[in-house]
């Protein structure tokens, strides 16, 4: 999931004091977002501007107090505890870290190569809960673990960009621990939408089957079954991508839309699910029309299917579960974290029904999910799996190739040729 459910992030943001975020934002768009500087801050190394970042984003922007000042609360190169080695800096609480600083420059366009190394300082800092790592352009800001994190591009920051960027890193916020009560909630929040939306969906999942099994009797009840999770499976499909601008925005609401129109304006009534499997053929072989273009996804889901082509579902239970379902944000508050989870489960349901039609007992010892060894794979799992064989394949061929990330930085200077 983002770092942040957005529901719960807007309820923060709605009481952040807005004076003091113009005063600031007038602050760090006077040097940030100034053109000759941004120049400078690129041709700049990582020491020569290392001390004046944290000056001109933590110190003037943000309200933090350096080393030597009296009360301070940020130090430059925090030493470990353990061992010699330092931190670029660090945010304290009173005289305990709470936040750890890596800076690099703005040559290292990767900044997920310096999570080891961030997270490292942060793992001997017993009360450290926040790693920001930047390279003066971009900064992510991470708490507790790797796995999530909000990255901001402060050279083309919005205002509202910035107004997170200030609820995260503020100093009067950071020291209330706000960063972490808004993750803390946000997490309970991803709980409470993936229990009613997985409410939904088995609901959404049972009517479709009750009616089609109800118009469709010539065919066997376990064949609709599957087809009801066929079309289930395309409907979400379809949500996830129309929130993630993969395919036009509000596309299901639109097909509703169109039907009514079609029902009541023009007296051409046509079964809501003809317009859905219009739409369907679409995403098989693709769309191009005077408003939008749909790209052909034509990797089996929405291929011709016969069967489910000719079966009959009723109007107002398409509509009325296609339309609770579009509510919800597939592009933040539900993302693949929480529809794995629903994947998950549902598997159990699957082989549960599948055995009920078929007249027999469910073998918990042999279901699915044991057999094939099929569970929900938490991201930091998978974030670790990846990084160890596709990435480190995808770094060995760079290295063979001679890629540097260096040669495509934006604004890059071009390399001599010797």
């Amino acid at each position: 999931m983002p770092l942040f459910q957005n529901a719960v992030l807007n309820k923060y943001l709605s009481g952040v004091d807005e004076k003091k975020v113009e005063e600031s934002w007038e602050i760090f768009t006077a040097h940030f977002h100034n053109r000759e500087i941004q120049e400078n801050i690129r041709n700049s190394k990582e020491e020569e501007y290392q001390e004046g970042f944290l000056n001109d984003l933590f110190v003037k922007v943000l309200g933090y107090t350096k080393n030597p000042s009296p009360n301070f609360n940020l130090v430059v190169e925090q030493k470990n505890l353990t061992d010699s080695k330092k931190a670029d800096g660090a945010l304290l609480d009173g005289n305990k870290v709470r936040g750890v600083i890596e800076l690099k420059g703005t040559e290292t366009t990767d900044l997920g190569k310096v999570e080891t190394q961030a997270f490292g300082y942060k793992n001997k800092k017993p009360y450290a809960v926040y790693v920001i790592i930047s390279n003066f352009e971009k900064l992510r800001f991470y708490i507790d673990n790797a796995v999530d994190f909000i990255e901001f591009n402060l050279f083309t920051l919005t205002k509202d960009e910035f107004k997170v960027l200030w609820l995260c890193l503020g100093y009067s916020n950071f020291t209330k621990g706000l960063p972490k009560k808004i993750k803390d909630a946000s997490l309970t929040e991803e709980e409470n939408v993936t229990k009613k939306l997985y409410k939904d969906y088995s609901e959404f999942k049972h009517d479709v089957f009750e009616s089609i099994k109800k118009n469709n009797p010539e065919y066997d009840k376990l064949l609709l079954f599957k087809k009801t999770q066929k079309l289930l499976d395309r409907f979400f499909f379809i949500f996830f991508a129309e929130d993630q601008l993969l395919l036009p925005p509000n596309s299901i609401r639109e097909i509703i839309k169109q039907w009514m129109d079609l029902r009541d304006k023009y007296d051409e009534y046509v079964p809501l699910y003809e317009r859905f499997k219009k739409y369907f053929g679409y995403m098989n072989q693709g769309y191009k029309g005077k408003n939008y273009e749909i790209f052909a996804y034509n990797g089996g889901l929405f291929a011709e299917d016969e069967i489910l082509n000719n079966l009959t579902i009723d109007d107002e239970l398409l509509y009325k579960h296609t339309m609770q379902l579009s509510n919800y944000d597939f592009g933040s508050d539900v993302d693949v974290n929480i529809l794995g989870h629903i994947f998950e489960h549902s598997l159990n349901e699957i082989e549960e029904i599948t055995a009920e039609l078929e007249g027999q007992e469910v073998d918990t010892s042999k279901t699915r999910r044991k057999k094939d060894g099929v569970f929900y794979t938490a991201k930091y799992i998978t974030k670790d799996i990846v990084e160890n064989t596709v990435g480190k394949l995808c770094e060995e061929q760079k290295a063979e190739l001679g890629i540097e990330d260096e040669d495509y930085r934006p604004n890059r200077q071009k390399k001599t040729k010797k």
